[in-house]
């Protein structure tokens, strides 16, 4: 039941308790952690996967945010409008807050996971990472999709406005790579001549 090992450094016995929730003694553990890494657990780029969740949580923020404010904007509105008691008065300010704000939180996060879907979608089929055609087309489809239930000129205008705003983003954000493939293709073009 008792173990004992003879330590070099100190010439003293170091005693080995089993526990009695274990069914083996101390001497059968490792001596150093095991740990097990993940594939790609190094890599400091993340793929479209990976920042999906990251985007659509931001979004998702985004939305609350944004709801919050019109919530109490409305909300003090109709308390101010009704004049009513205290008691009165806070549970409308809540109500309007808690409705915009999972109201726009819902529109955002939706928005951001059918546009996250698009884009894995289209970088799988496409076998491009950073494309910005994928960005506009995933942008384009997100609008269309999130509108199609309201007929067809919301359907269109849904995919009007998602073309738009990731047109938009698209040229912000790559403006450098965008510049860099005109000045490519200006020189490929003069050497062809």
């Amino acid at each position: 039941m008792w173990d004992s090992k003879d330590n070099d450094k100190d010439n003293k016995k170091e005693v080995l308790v089993p526990s009695p929730y274990l069914k083996y003694g101390p001497q059968v553990q490792p001596s150093q952690p095991e740990y097990i890494f993940l594939n790609g657990a190094g890599s400091k780029q993340r793929g479209r996967f990976e920042t999906c969740f990251i985007e659509i949580g931001t979004w998702y923020s985004m939305g609350a945010t944004i709801g919050i404010i019109r919530g109490v904007h409305n909300g003090m509105k109709i308390v101010l409008r009704d004049k009513q008691t205290r008691t009165y008065n806070r549970t409308q300010l809540l109500n309007s807050v808690l409705k915009h704000g999972s109201n726009m939180s819902d529109k955002f996060g939706t928005l951001a996971v059918y546009y996250s879907i698009f884009g894995i979608i289209l970088e799988k089929i496409r076998g491009q990472k950073d494309s910005i055609y994928n960005n506009i087309i995933a942008g384009t489809s997100t609008g269309l999709l999130y509108r199609s239930t309201s007929g067809l000129r919301s359907c269109g205008i849904g995919g009007l406005l998602g073309f738009s705003f990731t047109t938009i983003y698209s040229l912000i954000s790559s403006r450098i790579k965008i510049i860099e493939d005109i000045s490519e293709t200006i020189i490929l073009s003069k050497t062809d001549n």
